[in-house]
């Protein structure tokens, strides 16, 4: 069962804030190894129907197994909520959280793949000054280009969760909708490198995470403090 990968995790999270090493892993400020409450099975239809479709299997049986939100990789996880407008992600619990996020724009169509392509051919015709005769021609068509190349850069985001700040305005996305669903892509357009796979699904990202922070605490995941048990 998908719930089985998550066996145990809610405790080792929890126990790492008794480490007094914890305060040194990238991003403690920011969640001091805390979870938000697991969810219950009705939140999380109700989430879904604000999103129009189903959240991905691991990441929705993390929410029912771990918690809402809280520990995770970097600054932590941002946590689903329901207000005046219906549900969105908000940085419940964590000092650096990253962008909120609307259960209604999450779940739009996720292209930023096809969208980058679009990007990649506008930056090869950024307008330059030298080609107009007049300051204001320049001008001009430099504002629509760039409030164009804002617009595709900012339509990247839809059909996606801001999961998780890195810092520095770098970020973790887990993908909603299309064949790249229960992806984590990275935000990397700091960098003018845009939004990019990062090869691992939800799971497989917050599990490598639990498991380097336990080695950089020296701490012995339960599973392997007692190998003569089965």
């Amino acid at each position: 069962m998908t719930e089985d990968i998550w066996a145990g995790v809610r405790k080792r999270v929890l126990r790492l804030a008794e480490h007094p090493g914890a305060g040194k892993i990238f991003g403690a400020r920011g969640h001091g190894f805390r979870l938000g409450p697991v969810m219950e099975e009705e939140e999380l239809r109700a989430l879904e129907a604000d999103l129009g479709v189903g959240l991905p299997v691991r990441y929705r049986s993390f929410l029912l197994c771990v918690g809402g939100g809280g520990a995770g990789p970097d600054y932590g996880l941002m946590t689903p909520v329901v207000g005046e407008g219906g549900w969105q992600w908000r940085g419940i619990g964590i000092a650096f959280p990253a962008q909120p996020t609307t259960a209604e724009f999450a779940g739009r169509p996720f292209v930023a793949e096809a969208l980058q392509s679009e990007l990649d051919s506008l930056g090869t015709r950024e307008p330059k000054e030298d080609a107009f005769a007049a300051d204001d021609a320049f001008r001009r068509t430099y504002a629509a280009w760039d409030a164009r190349y804002e617009e595709l850069s900012d339509a990247q985001e839809a059909g996606a969760v801001f999961l998780s700040e890195q810092g520095c305005g770098y970020a973790s996305l887990l993908v909603m909708t299309g064949p790249h669903r229960g992806a984590i892509w990275e935000d990397l357009r700091p960098a003018d490198r845009g939004i990019e796979p990062s090869g691992h699904d939800f799971a497989d990202w917050y599990r490598r995470w639990l498991e380097r922070t336990e080695r950089q605490l020296d701490i012995i995941p339960p599973a392997q403090e007692h190998p003569d048990r089965s």
